[in-house]
């Protein structure tokens, strides 16, 4: 299913980019993204360094000039060291090296010889610095999908603030003006005496009601960055309902959610964990480095072996902390890793049950339409019967309803994006993104 969904949007067609820009604007203006993008690199970069174990360090290690001045003759001498050093290639580090030094006084350049070494810590754990570079770049690709995914998500709550809130004030003002003057004929109505002192207290109310009403309008739609265009909210909807044309089945997306980048961060957490209870053992025993060497030069050849350490005797509890630790980051990432499945299982569910909230309110939203164009037509039929005045607010009754139903179908839209969101998916790139 996952699949399917995948390919149907990644085909060509519809040209609806206008949205998808308004999205890479803020996010090229979004300070998480841009901190989430660099930290993203930064971990790539590590663990890329880490794939390229066969290309060698080169320098030159101290080049040096040096002259000297004696009974007016000047002398110098030119060091030009050599070094190609391969790192942490299975723990082994390999190191190839010589050094050329050209003497004025010789005239002659004359080479120290070629030294071959390798060396070697008797329990290295290279595999776990490896693990915890690739656990630290799940993390950054999971920072910056979360950080991705909440701007398209705030760019589109935008813009359909924009519109929402703009229509709704637009139908409150009309109503304001109806009773304003359905105001005014009451007052005259009861100059006269043919309406009661509380139905002007009971219109006024209202009044008030829809001021207060429009006052909360106004204040929420200050809160919109900018107005946007029809154009963006049409390719918006379109996009939006071509993201969530197809979606898994609640079983598939229990499993999906599994494979999300936090998760998998989590899990290799606690193989680590895992592995460094499985040494602690190493806590209590001193870590020797084995090396050995192999020097030629003209003369012949000389071998080199070495073995070292160093071991505290007596500490001041360090080494019982330490184990201490080990063996409790092993019960704490196997405790987080599985909350962290159950927080995962949670998140599907609720995702799914506000789909199945947001499609009964559309349902709820389409019969309320139906309800209000049908007094309308009843309103109509008997237009010499009713006032003008009724017939407007009628009419804006069948505004308002068809504006909560556009409403009901982004909140619905939203709620499958939002299902999207959980199970890990990248919303812009399934819309062609970058």
């Amino acid at each position: 299913m996952i699949k399917k969904v995948l390919l149907l949007l990644l085909l060509p067609g519809l040209a609806l980019a206008s949205f998808l820009d308004e999205v890479q604007k803020n996010l090229q203006n979004d300070v998480n993204y841009l901190s989430a993008k660099l930290s993203y690199e930064e971990a790539v970069f590590q663990v890329q360094k880490d794939k390229n174990i066969l290309i060698p360090y080169v320098g030159l290690d101290r080049f040096t000039v040096s002259a000297s001045i004696s009974d007016s003759d000047l002398t110098y001498t030119v060091n030009v060291p050599l070094s190609i050093t391969f790192l942490n290639i299975a723990g082994f580090n390999f190191s190839i090296s010589n050094s050329w030094v050209y003497s004025s006084s010789r005239k002659e350049w004359r080479d120290s010889g070629w030294t071959f070494s390798v060396s070697r810590s008797l329990f290295s754990n290279f595999d776990l610095d490896q693990l915890e570079k690739q656990k630290n770049l799940f993390d950054a690709s999971w920072k910056l999908l979360s950080v991705k995914n909440n701007v398209f998500v705030n760019t589109a709550n935008d813009v359909f603030n924009s519109y929402y809130y703009a229509k709704k004030l637009e139908i409150t003002s009309k109503r304001l003006q109806l009773l304003n003057e359905q105001m005014e004929e009451l007052r005259k109505a009861y100059e006269t005496g043919s309406v009661a002192y509380e139905d002007i207290l009971s219109t006024q109310k209202q009044l008030q009601n829809l001021v207060l009403q429009l006052e909360k309008i106004k204040q929420i739609r200050s809160g919109v960055s900018k107005d946007y265009s029809q154009t963006v909210l049409g390719t918006m909807m379109n996009q939006l309902r071509r993201l969530t044309f197809e979606l898994p089945d609640e079983q598939e997306a229990l499993e999906t959610v599994k494979s999300r980048y936090d998760a998998q961060a989590s899990y290799i957490s606690l193989q680590i964990a895992k592995k460094q209870s499985e040494r602690s053992y190493q806590t209590w025993l001193p870590n020797p480095t084995l090396s050995a060497g192999l020097k030629l030069k003209e003369e012949g050849y000389s071998v080199s072996l070495g073995f070292s350490f160093s071991y505290d005797l007596i500490d001041r509890g360090e080494r019982s902390q330490t184990y201490r630790i080990t063996q409790y980051k092993l019960n704490l990432q196997n405790a987080s890793y599985e909350e962290k499945l159950q927080s995962l299982e949670k998140a599907v569910k609720d995702a799914y049950a506000s789909m199945r909230i947001a499609e009964i309110s559309k349902q709820v939203s389409g019969l309320d339409l139906e309800l209000k164009k049908m007094n309308l037509d009843r309103l109509n039929k008997k237009k010499e019967f009713v006032s003008e005045q009724d017939l407007e607010s009628a009419l804006l009754d069948v505004e308002e309803a068809e504006l909560e139903l556009f409403k009901a179908e982004f909140d619905l839209l939203m709620s499958k994006v939002n299902l999207l969101t959980v199970l890990g998916l990248d919303l812009i790139e399934l819309l062609g993104g970058a």
